[in-house]
């Protein structure tokens, strides 16, 4: 398998996981918000949409947790870029003085 397509099938997760994320934490803040009397019988304890708030809580944690290895695996197949990438932006920000410049390095494609 290529590169590229590596590439893409972890950045389409990042992107699905992302948007689970997004539907799950609004279905928990919007629509089943936690609230009620905390002390006795909370009415909306029972509440659910499609499934239960708790499943709800789970599917939120769980994209979250997809997200960051995504992320993750993401910066380690593109670690030679980012440390091409912030060297030359380094030796751009402060020039050698007094000693031989270096030329500025050719990043590997990303």
């Amino acid at each position: 398998m290529s590169k590229a397509k590596i590439n893409l099938g972890i950045d389409l997760m990042i992107g699905l996981a992302f948007i689970m994320e997004a539907v799950s934490g609004f279905v928990l803040w919007a629509v089943l918000p936690h609230g009620g009397y905390q002390g006795g019988r909370n009415l909306l304890s029972e509440s659910s949409f499609i499934v239960s708030r708790s499943a709800w809580l789970g599917l939120h944690d769980w994209f979250a947790l997809i997200m960051v290895l995504g992320v993750l695996a993401h910066v380690v197949l593109h670690w030679k870029w980012i440390a091409c990438m912030v060297r030359n932006m380094w030796r751009e920000a402060f020039p050698a003085r007094g000693r031989a410049q270096v030329a500025r390095e050719e990043c590997p494609a990303s």
